[in-house]
């Protein structure tokens, strides 16, 4: 996916060039991203990252639930993926890096 290195995207997302933002500074990095599927519902893209982000370093930080919105650490980053479940649905991937405790 473009502005994320090593993020897949989903087959049947496509990505809204437009609407992308990447923002660097001395203290961390923000990436945001959106995607698109009109036939793709949030369950599956829930899903979908659920099971391919753990095999690329993620950990889930928040438990399985049925909101619309679901969290990964990795490497002093974190990744925040938020499912609007309209038609069609919408997708925001947000990259940030995360401040040490």
């Amino acid at each position: 996916m473009s502005g994320f290195e090593d993020l897949p995207l989903m087959d049947g997302l496509k990505q809204a060039e437009e609407a992308s933002l990447s923002f660097d500074s001395p203290g961390g990095r923000i990436i945001e991203a959106y995607a698109q599927s009109d036939r793709i519902e949030r369950g599956q893209i829930m899903n979908f990252y659920d099971k391919t982000l753990p095999q690329l370093g993620w950990t889930r930080l928040n438990k399985k639930t049925k909101t619309s919105s679901f969290s990964y650490a990795r490497e002093g980053e974190e990744l925040t993926i938020s499912v609007d479940d309209g038609t069609p649905a919408t997708v925001r991937f947000e990259l940030m890096t995360r401040e040490k405790e």
